[in-house]
């Protein structure tokens, strides 16, 4: 893997999650929505529980959080994520920010959540810390992540659609993160172990995503998923169309009288930060 510079990475990641956001709103965000409740339950979130989500995004766990009676504030790099949150869930507070060097002070919160968003961190370990530097003693913090792609068949059938078809990826996309490093769930609960939590558990959840047509699939993949849509839209025309129709063929797999039912899987891993003794 190329060594990954966290100020192009980052600013990559900014203005990819604006070019994306309306589109991740009305199609990816229907489906990260299905982490809400484990993440919530995993940090006891409630009436007048101070809540931070992480890589908020359009605001979906945030807005679950609320109607729990939880004081909620949510931060993102991408400034079109902020104005969709803001405007789905007004009561929450939500600001620009990056994970990396969070804008509040020791033990502003009683919980921490942050749904898909530790694979679009530079260093997810450095985000992790701060994200417990900002956990109040005895408060609790859950991430969300992605299982293993044979598992997560969304994401696994536009990967393997895109190594099928040989195609590189353009010269001016920043290394990443790898993508399934947090599919272990070792390594996941290391990750919190790291940041000085304690009780780390990672618990897996999976779920069957419908929707009525591949074409639907393709368009709603293509139009949200930031760093694969990267990826794509620089290719020649005739790769993009061996994309499709490579990454079609995987989703039919999962076609039933309905249309698609496609399987997909997530890890939720939480820990909590020691009382003071």
């Amino acid at each position: 893997m190329n060594e990954i510079d966290p100020v192009l990475f980052r600013e990559f990641e900014r203005a990819a999650h604006d070019r994306v956001a309306s589109a991740y709103q009305s199609f990816f965000a229907r489906i990260t929505a299905n982490a809400a409740m484990p993440l919530l339950d995993a940090v006891q979130a409630g009436a007048g529980t101070r809540v931070l989500d992480v890589a908020t995004g359009p605001g979906v766990v945030a807005a679950h959080a609320a109607r729990r009676g939880a004081r909620v504030t949510g931060i993102d790099l991408s400034p079109r994520m902020v104005a969709l949150a803001a405007r789905i869930c007004p009561s929450c507070t939500f600001l620009e920010a990056d994970v990396g060097s969070l804008p509040f002070e020791a033990a502003s919160f009683d919980a921490v959540v942050c749904a898909f968003g530790i694979g679009h961190f530079p260093d997810a370990a450095v985000a992790m810390r701060e994200c417990g530097r900002v956990l109040a003693p005895g408060g609790r913090l859950a991430v969300a992540w992605w299982d293993r792609p044979e598992r997560n068949r969304l994401q696994g059938a536009m990967l393997e659609a895109i190594e099928e078809v040989g195609a590189r990826p353009p010269p001016d996309l920043p290394a990443g993160p790898p993508l399934f490093r947090y599919s272990d769930d070792a390594a996941l609960a290391e990750l919190l172990r790291d940041a000085g939590l304690d009780d780390a558990t990672v618990v897996t959840h999976a779920f069957v995503h419908r929707m009525p047509s591949t074409e639907g699939l393709w368009d709603g993949a293509l139009g949200s998923l930031a760093r694969v849509s990267a990826l794509i839209h620089p290719q020649p025309a005739e790769v993009v169309e061996k994309i499709r129709h490579a990454f079609e063929r995987r989703a039919r797999v999962h076609a039933d009288k309905d249309g698609l039912a496609l399987p997909m899987s997530f890890k939720v891993a939480a820990g909590r930060r020691p009382k003071r003794s």
